[in-house]
């Protein structure tokens, strides 16, 4: 059986089977002018979901398609609330491309100083990727310490820049705090990734949380809300803080997502702030066992691994 690609309105007429790339409200675009043979075709349709709802908008699509493919188990658990067609989780690849690291002076940041990243994609939803949240574990953690710093790579749409100005007001003075907004190349974002010695995804839902668990198998400290799609791999990962949330109404001023009594996560900020202590305490300490060892008159010192972050597992908070 041979297996063909929609994407963008094309793909080839040699296939029995379709996989369409692109979520339901894409599907208008996509399928205005599908080739003859799409219609005979077996459909599959690759679906990614935040919510842990059904989207009631998306129940048109269910006649186009014949099964459903989705990446995370908590994406496939929604899906099936609205639907008895065959659902596959089918994870998302997550690649180590072989990379060297961005420089730190191209953005301000010395060699010396610890180095939080944040990425997100604000064209839509933005009050999905809680970008004051990160500003403010950030700030809770470390004040004005210019001994840390937080890169926060965020992308913008136009009908997004009220995001765009709340998080600069958010920022304010802070000077270890930095808007990133240039456009990477895959191969620039892999090195931008590269650069970090702590993640943060303090995000309200995620279907997946690609960024999320890229960090992850790049071996860097990652605190990321302990809600929805991510929590399929973070358990994986020994340098993972999943941080405690509470779910909370879903309001959203783009109102991207339809339904009644719909919620989402609210990350605890003071967790995470005290997580992010926690990790920079081990990443100074390593530090200095590094140095000391490179040194030959130095001492040696048996340096102890900090045990407080959370376990992968569970939602138990760190000490004060």
């Amino acid at each position: 059986m041979r297996r063909q690609i929609l994407k963008q309105g094309t793909a080839h007429a040699d296939g029995n089977q379709v996989l369409i790339l692109g979520q339901p409200w894409d599907y208008p675009r996509l399928l205005a002018e599908a080739p003859d043979w799409f219609h005979d075709a077996y459909r599959i349709g690759l679906w990614v979901w935040e919510l842990d709802q059904f989207p009631g908008d998306w129940k048109f699509a269910l006649d186009i398609v014949h099964e459903i493919w989705t990446p995370s188990s908590f994406s496939a658990n929604a899906l099936r609330r609205g639907t008895e067609l065959p659902i596959r989780v089918v994870p998302h690849a997550v690649d180590r491309p072989e990379v060297s690291p961005l420089s730190r002076a191209e953005f301000g940041v010395r060699g010396d100083q610890f180095l939080g990243l944040a990425i997100m994609d604000l064209a839509a939803c933005p009050d999905r990727k809680n970008p004051l949240a990160h500003v403010r574990a950030w700030s809770l953690a470390f004040g004005n310490d210019m001994s840390c710093h937080l890169l926060m790579k965020v992308r913008f749409k136009k009908n997004t820049t009220f995001a765009r100005r709340e998080l600069l007001r958010e920022i304010g003075k802070a000077r270890n705090i930095t808007l990133v907004e240039q456009v990477f190349s895959d191969r620039d974002m892999a090195a931008f990734q590269r650069m970090a010695d702590v993640y943060l995804s303090l995000h309200r839902a995620e279907g997946y949380g690609l960024n999320i668990h890229e960090m992850l198998e790049l071996g860097v400290p990652t605190l990321a809300t302990a809600w929805s799609g991510n929590m399929d791999y973070m358990g994986r990962y020994p340098h993972s803080v999943p941080v405690p949330y509470e779910l909370v109404p879903y309001k959203d001023r783009t109102f991207a997502y339809q339904g009644a009594d719909l919620a989402w996560a609210e990350p605890d900020i003071k967790f995470s702030a005290r997580a992010l202590r926690e990790i920079r305490a081990r990443w100074q300490e390593e530090r200095a066992s590094t140095t000391a060892s490179r040194d030959p008159i130095a001492r040696p010192r048996n340096i102890m691994p900090g045990s407080g972050t959370t376990s992968p597992n569970t939602n138990e908070a760190l000490p004060a």
